[in-house]
C-alpha cells in the first residue's frame, strides 16, 4: 500500500506495519494506523474547567474518593527562574491586602471571582504546571491523570504531556490556528513508537466521547469562564448558593475556598462546586464537582505553578527536541 509523502513522518517503514498488524491483531496497516488515531484520540486532554455541564448520561456516578495527595510546591521542570522571570511572576501577585480580599470574598463571592479572571486575562501570559485530573465520564469515575503543562494565551496554546495514568508518555500540542486546529498527539506505548505524530480535530465526538472537555477550552482562566456565567444566570433566577467558605492550603500554598451549591433544574451542571483561589497569584487553581447523587464529577487541580516563565514558539512545537513527536 503506498503512503502519500504527507505521511512518511508518522510510518515507520515496512517493519512497523508489520509490527502494528501482527502485534494487534489487525488485518491491515490501514487498520492499524486507523487504531492509532482512534486511540490517541480518546486520550486527548479533556478538561480544565471547573464549570460542569450536564453528564452524557444520567446514571449515578461512583462514590467520591478521598481527596488526591498533591506534590510539594517545586517546579515540576526544575527551572531556576531568571531575574526577569521573576520580575514578571512577582507582577501577577495582588496589590490589595489579605485584609481587603477576606472583606471581597465574605461580601460579594461573585465579584471575587469576576476580579480572578479579569486579573488572569490582565496578567497572566503563560505559565507551566503539573495538573491533575480525575473525571467521572457516562457515570464511571476514571482513574487520577497526571500531566506536565504548559500554557500560552495568545496565540492559544497548550502542551501536555502525560507522566503518571494508563497514557503515561503521552502528549499532545495544540495552537490556535495551527494544523488546520488540530492537535498533534504523540500516542503512548507502541503505538507511540509506530506513529510519532498523529492529528486529531479535538472537537470530534471520538476525542469528547472520552473527556469532558477539549483541550480547546484548557487553562485556569477558562475554568472560570463557564463558572461566572453559570453564577450570574443562576443569581438571576434566586437560586444561586456562593459562599466564602475561608482560607485552604492547596498545592503547599494558601487558596481561598468558595463553595457553590445548585438545585437540580433548569439544566444546572452539578450540585456542589468547590473553587480555589491561590491567594498570591490569584489564580483558579483548584476545583471539585459533585452531583446530587453525592458522585464525583470531576477534580481539576494545577500545582507547581511557574507563573509567566516567559513560554516561546518552541514550546509548542512538535519538533521540539524535548518532546517525543520525532524518531530523531
Amino acid at each position: 500500500m503506498r503512503i502519500p509523502w504527507s505521511e512518511l513522518p508518522e510510518a515507520a517503514g515496512w517493519a512497523g506495519r508489520w509490527a502494528a498488524t501482527s502485534s494487534l491483531g489487525l488485518a491491515s496497516w490501514r487498520h492499524a494506523k486507523a487504531a492509532a488515531r482512534f486511540l490517541a484520540a480518546t486520550a486527548l486532554l479533556g478538561a480544565v474547567l471547573g464549570a460542569e455541564v450536564p453528564p452524557a448520561k444520567s446514571e449515578p456516578a461512583p462514590a467520591a474518593p478521598s481527596a488526591a495527595a498533591h506534590a510539594s510546591a517545586t517546579a515540576p521542570s526544575g527551572r531556576v527562574l531568571t531575574p526577569a522571570q521573576m520580575e514578571a511572576a512577582r507582577k501577577v501577585r495582588y496589590p490589595k491586602t489579605p485584609q481587603e480580599m477576606e472583606r471581597l470574598a465574605k461580601s460579594d463571592p461573585l465579584e471575587f471571582l469576576r476580579l480572578a479572571l479579569k486579573w488572569h486575562d490582565d496578567r497572566a501570559a503563560d505559565y507551566s504546571c503539573r495538573f491533575l485530573k480525575i473525571e467521572n465520564i457516562g457515570g464511571e469515575l476514571r482513574r487520577p491523570e497526571t500531566m506536565l503543562m504548559k500554557f500560552r494565551v495568545k496565540p492559544f496554546s497548550v502542551y501536555v504531556k502525560w507522566i503518571a495514568g494508563v497514557s503515561k508518555g503521552q502528549e499532545v500540542i495544540y495552537v490556535d490556528g495551527v494544523n488546520d486546529d488540530k492537535a498533534y498527539v504523540h500516542p503512548s506505548g507502541l503505538l507511540g513508537f509506530l506513529f510519532r505524530k498523529v492529528s486529531i480535530d479535538p472537537l470530534s465526538k471520538t476525542a469528547l466521547k472520552h473527556s469532558r472537555r477539549p483541550i480547546t477550552m484548557a487553562g485556569m482562566g477558562n475554568m472560570l469562564r463557564l463558572v461566572i456565567p453559570q453564577c450570574e444566570a443562576a443569581k438571576a433566577s434566586g437560586d444561586l448558593k456562593l459562599t466564602y467558605e475561608g482560607l485552604r492550603t492547596e498545592g503547599g500554598r494558601p487558596a481561598y475556598l468558595f463553595k457553590r451549591v445548585l438545585p437540580n433544574k433548569n439544566n444546572y451542571p452539578c450540585d456542589v462546586l468547590l473553587i480555589y483561589i491561590d491567594c498570591e497569584y490569584f489564580l483558579c487553581v483548584r476545583t471539585d464537582a459533585w452531583d446530587w447523587n453525592g458522585g464525583l464529577l470531576s477534580h481539576y487541580s494545577y500545582n507547581d505553578l511557574m507563573i509567566n516563565p516567559g513560554l516561546c514558539d518552541d514550546d509548542f512545537n512538535p519538533d521540539n527536541r524535548d518532546y517525543s513527536f520525532r524518531l530523531f
